[in-house]
């Protein structure tokens, strides 16, 4: 069975582009350091709607296994710590399956 986890972010006031960026620089190296990560995409909000969050993490595992290993690696762990919770004021997140038709709708 495998996992999507997504997480969105909203910033606290006065977030500066600066750590925006050192957050996309710590992201970059995730996928170098857990060999668990399949697809990893992060990034800004585009700025189509109003209201969305400022940010958005999808990463796909191949499996339950995988997804725990990268939640709880030391590396992603790091970067929650020294990057992440001093800048986000709200976080939403969920884990989904993938990979499976879609149920019966009728």
């Amino acid at each position: 069975m495998a996992i999507r986890h997504i997480a969105l972010f909203r910033f606290v006031e006065g977030t500066e582009p600066e750590q925006v960026e050192a957050l996309a620089e710590g992201l970059a190296r995730l996928p170098g350091v857990i060999d668990e990560l399949g697809d990893y995409r992060y990034g800004p909000d585009a700025g189509i709607n109003d209201g969305n969050w400022d940010y958005a993490i999808v990463a796909d595992c191949a499996s339950l296994a995988d997804y725990l290993a990268y939640r709880d690696h030391p590396e992603h762990q790091a970067l929650l710590r020294n990057l992440v919770r001093p800048m986000v004021a709200e976080r939403a997140a969920v884990q989904l399956t993938t990979g499976q038709a879609p149920p019966d709708l009728e």
